[in-house]
């Protein structure tokens, strides 16, 4: 018999059985929490939502963008045409394009 204090266990195996549930949940708690935080930790995207006007390219779109980040432009052309699956480089006015806004 275990003693705590003024409590004393009188069955050994649902005693056992307590504490390693109890850990257990602990444990899937703890788990469970620190894989939240951390997928809530990561950098999420962020994305500038353009419509096309007349005369507009995926370049021109990247360069404008680009200046202001100091980002490639090609990896921003490309990063564009992925994440609009634009994959032969062709769109009109008025189609509205994803740009993502922190590419380096």
């Amino acid at each position: 018999m275990i003693i705590f204090n003024k409590y004393k266990v009188t069955n050994m195996k649902k005693f056992k059985r307590f504490m390693f549930l109890s850990i257990l949940s602990i444990s899937m708690l703890v788990f469970t929490f620190a894989a939240t935080f951390n997928a809530y930790s990561k950098d999420i995207p962020q994305f500038d939502i353009v419509t096309v006007q007349y005369g507009d390219t995926i370049w021109s779109i990247a360069s404008s963008y680009a200046a202001d980040s100091n980002a490639d432009i090609r990896e921003l052309v490309y990063e564009i045409s992925n994440e609009n699956s634009i994959y032969n480089a062709s769109i009109h006015p008025g189609d509205v394009i994803k740009v993502p806004m922190n590419v380096e």
